[in-house]
C-alpha cells in the first residue's frame, strides 16, 4: 500500500508540475490570438475605411463617357491659336450584332478569356498581377485588367499608375458591370478603343486599315481580326500604317493567333496558316482627311502617343506645341509646289525637312512628304535612311576632338585604304590628297580620313557620342566600320537635327520636340518639354561648327550659303548597291539619297531627298537633283532666319591662323605655305629697273612674308623681305642675266621656291628729250638745246636742219648744245636732234623756230653788196 501511495503521489506530482510547465504557453497562445484579432479588425476597419475614402473621391459613374469622346486642342507656340483639334470628327459607333465572331473570339482570347465568368474583376488573374507587383517592384508589370477595367481605364480615370487608380478602377468595373449586360461592355469596348492616330473604333479601324465599311465588316479574315485584336495594347507601336510598325504589328498578331489557339478559338493548322500569311497581303490603307498643318500634328500626335497614355481623341486635352504657323506654311510650299524649286517630274521623289530652334530643340516646322494627301509616310520623323558623310561631324571628327582634343588644323594622310577586314575603301571622286588638315578633308567630305579617325577613336567611343545626339545605333551595328561615312539606316531629318544642333548649342543636346506641355480635361498639367543633356564640350562644338562653316563658305555645301547669316552645315549622298545598279540599269554614279544638315544660331534645318522606292531605272538622284536639299535649305532659311547673331569662340579655345585647337590640346602646325604664282619681272627703261610682281593665297591664315633674292654671274644676294607682292631692283647691269627666287614664309614654314630670269642688254641711245631751238636777234644765230635721253653713254649728237626742204648738218657734238649762224629771215628751220654711239642710233628729237625779218632800212651805198657770197654763211657747216 505504501509503495502503491507512493506512486500515485509522485504520480499526481508530477501531472501537477506538468500542469504548471503548460500553463504559461498556453497563456502566450492564447494573448497571441487576442492581440491578433484586435489588430486585425483594426487593419480590416483601417483598410476599408481606406478603401472607402479612396471609392469616395472616384469619378462619378457617367454613362456619356463610356460613349463620346472629348476632343482634344492643338495650340501654337503663341499659346492662343488652335491649329487643329483631334476628335472632332464623329466616331462611327456599331452595335454588337455587326462585330463578327472572329473579332470578338480574337479580343476575348487576348484581353479577356474569362470575361463571360467574372463580373467586371477577375480575382485569379489580379492575383497573379499583385503578385508580380511585389516581385518585381513596379507598377508596370501588373497587368490583370478585364476588358470592363479597360473601358473604365479609358472613360474615367487618369493614366497614372497608383494603388489608389486601381482601386477604383475595381470599384467602377463593379458598378459597370452591375449597370451594362456583357454584351453592352463589349460593344462599347469595341467603339471607344484607340487603333493608333486618330483612328478609335473599331469601325474606323477596319475602314482605315482594310478599306471595309460597316456593312463588310463580316468579310474579315482571321489574319486580320488577329491584326485588330492586338493593336490596342500599344497602338504606337502596333498601328500598321507606319511602316515602321508593320515587323512589330505582324509579331502581335502571330501572338494574339497564338492565344486564339490556347483557348481554342482556333485550330493549330488555322494558326500556323494565318501566322505565315505576311501583314502587308491583309492591309489595304486608306487615307485619312487632311488636318492643316498635317505633318506637323501628325508629329505631335505621335509624341504625346509616346510620352504619355493619354487618349488624344477622347480625353479632351490641351496640347501646347512648338509651331511656327508661318515657318511651317512656308515649308509646305517650297515642299509641295514647284514655286520655289524645280522638281523632277517623278512622283516617287520625295523630300523631307525638320527646322528646329538650335537653342531649345523646339520643332518649329515638318515637313513630311511631297503629297497633298493627308496620312502620307511622314519621312522627316519615320524614316531610316543612311545619312552619307552628314554622319562625319556626329561619328568621326566630333568625337576625335572630344577624346583627343584635336585642333583643326590636325593632319591626317589621304591615300590608298582599305576597312580592317581588307575592303578597299574610295573617296568619291577616286582620288587621293595626301597630308591635308582635318578641316579640308570634311570641307570635301574624303571617306578615307574619316574611316581612319573613326578607327582612331575607337567604335564604342564614337558610337557613345552619337548615341548623345540622339543618333540610334544598337550594339550589333555598332562595330561596322562603313558607319563612318554614313553606311547605316538609322537617320531622319529628326534625329539629323536635333544630332547638329547641339553643335550650335555650345554641346548640349535637347531632344527636338513639338509638345511643351499638355493639360487635361481635370486641370492637371503635364511637362513635356525635354531637358538639356551635356553631349559634348563647347570646344568641341565650336571646333567643329568651325570647320562646317567653311563646308558651306568654301567646300561642297556652297549652294546652302546665305551671306548675312553665320551658317555651318554638312552635305551627304549615297550611292546604291551593285546588285541594284544592275537590276535597273542605274549609272554607276547614281546618288540614293541627298542630304543637308545646317545650323544657324538660331535654327537648325535638316533636309533629305531621296525616291521612295526604286523600281525603275529613273528612280535615282543626279548631279543636279542631289542639290535639291542644299535649295530648299537656303530657300527656308532665308525667309525664315532673322536673327544675325554669330557663334561665339568660347574660353576654352584658341587660334592660330584660321585653325582653332583646344587649350591644353594640340596645337595646330600651320601648313605649308601655298607657293608664289604668276611670277614675273619686267624691265623699265625709263627708270632703269627691274620690277618683280607675283600672286599668292594664304592657305594659313597667318601673315606671310615673302623672301626675294636674286643670282647674277654666279653671285647670290638677297634683293628684300617684303608682305607686299612686288619688289623692284634698281640699276641693273646691262648685258647681264639675273635669276630671281622668291619663298612665302608664315608661321614658321617656307613655302616652295618660285623662280624666274632676265637678261638685260646693253640698249642704244634713247631720244634726246626737252630738244629747244631759239633765234638770237643780236647775233643773228639759232641756239640749239637738249637733254640727254637713256643709256646716254659714250654719244654724240648729230643735229641737222632743214629750210626750204633741203637738210643740212652742223658738225656732230658730244655737248648738249649746238649754234646754227646766219639764218636767213623769214625762214623757218625744222631742228632734229640725234643720239649715237657703237650701238646705234635713237629716234630723232625733233623741232622748229622762225628767223625773223631784220627792220627795215633807208637804202645805203652797202644795199646788195656781197650777194654773190651770200652762202658764206654756212662755211662752219660739216656735211
Amino acid at each position: 500500500m505504501t509503495e502503491e501511495h507512493s506512486s500515485r503521489a509522485e504520480r499526481r506530482k508530477k501531472i501537477k508540475e506538468s500542469k504548471q510547465k503548460d500553463k504559461p504557453q498556453k497563456t502566450y497562445w492564447k494573448r497571441f490570438l487576442y492581440y491578433s484579432l484586435i489588430i486585425g479588425t483594426v487593419l480590416l476597419l483601417v483598410g476599408a475605411g481606406a478603401i472607402a475614402w479612396i471609392i469616395k473621391d472616384a469619378p462619378k459613374f457617367d454613362e456619356t463617357l463610356l460613349k463620346a469622346p472629348l476632343s482634344s486642342s492643338i495650340y501654337a507656340s503663341d499659346g492662343e491659336t488652335v491649329i487643329a483639334e483631334v476628335g472632332t470628327e464623329k466616331r462611327e459607333d456599331i452595335g454588337i450584332e455587326q462585330i463578327p465572331e472572329v473579332l470578338k473570339d480574337a479580343v476575348l482570347a487576348t484581353e479577356d478569356a474569362r470575361f463571360y465568368e467574372h463580373r467586371g474583376i477577375d480575382v485569379k488573374r489580379t492575383l497573379v498581377a499583385i503578385f508580380k507587383v511585389i516581385t518585381t517592384r513596379s507598377l508596370e508589370s501588373g497587368g490583370g485588367s478585364t476588358i470592363t477595367q479597360q473601358l473604365v481605364k479609358n472613360s474615367f480615370l487618369s493614366i497614372e499608375q497608383t494603388p489608389t487608380r486601381k482601386i477604383q478602377e475595381w470599384y467602377l468595373a463593379l458598378q459597370l458591370e452591375r449597370q451594362f449586360s456583357k454584351e453592352d461592355i463589349l460593344e462599347m469596348y469595341f467603339n471607344k478603343n484607340l487603333y493608333g492616330g486618330d483612328v478609335y473604333g473599331v469601325a474606323k479601324a477596319a475602314e482605315r486599315f482594310f478599306g471595309l465599311d460597316v456593312e463588310e465588316l463580316d468579310q474579315l479574315t482571321l489574319e486580320q481580326a488577329a491584326l485588330l485584336a492586338g493593336i490596342p495594347q500599344s497602338p504606337n507601336r502596333y498601328m500598321p500604317t507606319d511602316e515602321a510598325n508593320l515587323e512589330r504589328a505582324e509579331k502581335r498578331r502571330n501572338m494574339v493567333l497564338h492565344y486564339m489557339n490556347r483557348h481554342e478559338y482556333i485550330s493549330e493548322s488555322d494558326m500556323k496558316e494565318a501566322q505565315s500569311t505576311p501583314i502587308e497581303d491583309t492591309l489595304n490603307l486608306q487615307s485619312p482627311k487632311a488636318n492643316k498643318y498635317e505633318d506637323f500634328v501628325s508629329t505631335v500626335l505621335t509624341e504625346v502617343q509616346e510620352k504619355t497614355d493619354a487618349n488624344l481623341f477622347e480625353d479632351g486635352l490641351e496640347i501646347y506645341t512648338t509651331i511656327d504657323p508661318e515657318i511651317q506654311q512656308l515649308t509646305e510650299d517650297v515642299l509641295k509646289t514647284q514655286d520655289y524649286i524645280n522638281y523632277p517630274d517623278n512622283e516617287k521623289l520625295q523630300t523631307a525637312v525638320v527646322v528646329t530652334d538650335t537653342q531649345t530643340g523646339e520643332i518649329k516646322a515638318v515637313g513630311g512628304n511631297r503629297n497633298e494627301q493627308a496620312g502620307g509616310y511622314n519621312y522627316a520623323t519615320m524614316m531610316k535612311r543612311q545619312p552619307g558623310s552628314t554622319i562625319k561631324p556626329i561619328l568621326d571628327y566630333g568625337p576625335a576632338i572630344e577624346k583627343f582634343k584635336w585642333s583643326t588644323g590636325h593632319m591626317i594622310k589621304d591615300e590608298e585604304y582599305q576597312y580592317s577586314d581588307g575592303t578597299p575603301i574610295r573617296n568619291a571622286d577616286r582620288k587621293y590628297a595626301g597630308n591635308k588638315a582635318i578641316r579640308d578633308h570634311l570641307v570635301w567630305s574624303r571617306n578615307i580620313p574619316a574611316l581612319k579617325t573613326f578607327q582612331e577613336v575607337g567604335a564604342s567611343d564614337a558610337t557613345q557620342f552619337a548615341r548623345s545626339l540622339g543618333f540610334p545605333i544598337s550594339d550589333e551595328q555598332k562595330g561596322n566600320e562603313a558607319n563612318s561615312i554614313g553606311g547605316i539606316d538609322a537617320a531622319s531629318p529628326l534625329v539629323m537635327a536635333g544630332a547638329y544642333a547641339a553643335f550650335g548649342n555650345g554641346g548640349y543636346y535637347i531632344e527636338p520636340h513639338t509638345v511643351t506641355k499638355i493639360v487635361y480635361s481635370d486641370g492637371r498639367e503635364e511637362d513635356l518639354a525635354p531637358s538639356k543633356e551635356k553631349a559634348m564640350e563647347d570646344s568641341t562644338a565650336f571646333l567643329i561648327t568651325d570647320m562646317l562653316r567653311s563646308v558651306v563658305d568654301s567646300g561642297t555645301g556652297t549652294k546652302a550659303n546665305i551671306p548675312r547669316l553665320d551658317l555651318a552645315g554638312k552635305t551627304g549622298t549615297t550611292n546604291f548597291n551593285e546588285e541594284t545598279i544592275n537590276k535597273y540599269g542605274l549609272p554607276k554614279d547614281a546618288v540614293r539619297d541627298a542630304w543637308f544638315v545646317g545650323y544657324t544660331p538660331q535654327y537648325t534645318a535638316a533636309v533629305w531627298t531621296g525616291h521612295d522606292k526604286t523600281t525603275s531605272s529613273n528612280d535615282y538622284l543626279n548631279s543636279t537633283s542631289d542639290d535639291i536639299p542644299l535649295l530648299v535649305f537656303k530657300t527656308i532659311l532665308s525667309e525664315a532666319a532673322t536673327d544675325t547673331d554669330t557663334f561665339k569662340q568660347p574660353d576654352s579655345v584658341g587660334k592660330l591662323g584660321i585653325e582653332y585647337y583646344v587649350k591644353g590640346g594640340e596645337k595646330p602646325q600651320p601648313p605649308k605655305p601655298a607657293k608664289p604664282t604668276d611670277f614675273t619681272v619686267t624691265y623699265d627703261e625709263a627708270l632703269d629697273q627691274i620690277q618683280l610682281s607675283w600672286n599668292h593665297t594664304s592657305n594659313s591664315g597667318l601673315e606671310t612674308s615673302f623672301d626675294v633674292s636674286y643670282t647674277v654671274d654666279g653671285n647670290t644676294e638677297s634683293l628684300t623681305t617684303t608682305t607686299e607682292t612686288k619688289a623692284v631692283l634698281p640699276s641693273p647691269e646691262k648685258g647681264k642675266a639675273y635669276t630671281f627666287t622668291i619663298v612665302a614664309n608664315a608661321g614658321g614654314m617656307k613655302s616652295d621656291t618660285a623662280s624666274t630670269s632676265i637678261t638685260i642688254k646693253e640698249a642704244t641711245p634713247g631720244t634726246p628729250s626737252n630738244l629747244q631751238a631759239t633765234f638770237d636777234q643780236a647775233s643773228n644765230t639759232i641756239v640749239i638745246t637738249w637733254q640727254p635721253g637713256n643709256n646716254a653713254k659714250n654719244v654724240q649728237y648729230m643735229v641737222s636742219f632743214t629750210v626750204n626742204g633741203f637738210q643740212q648738218w652742223l658738225a656732230p657734238t658730244s655737248e648738249l648744245q649746238a649754234t646754227l649762224v646766219g639764218p636767213q629771215p623769214g625762214q623757218t628751220y625744222i631742228i632734229n636732234v640725234t643720239a649715237t654711239n657703237e650701238l646705234g642710233s635713237s629716234e630723232a628729237a625733233s623741232t622748229s623756230v622762225t628767223v625773223d625779218a631784220p627792220p627795215p632800212t633807208e637804202p645805203g651805198i652797202w644795199d646788195g653788196f656781197g650777194e654773190e657770197n651770200a652762202d658764206d654763211n654756212i662755211s662752219k657747216i660739216t656735211p
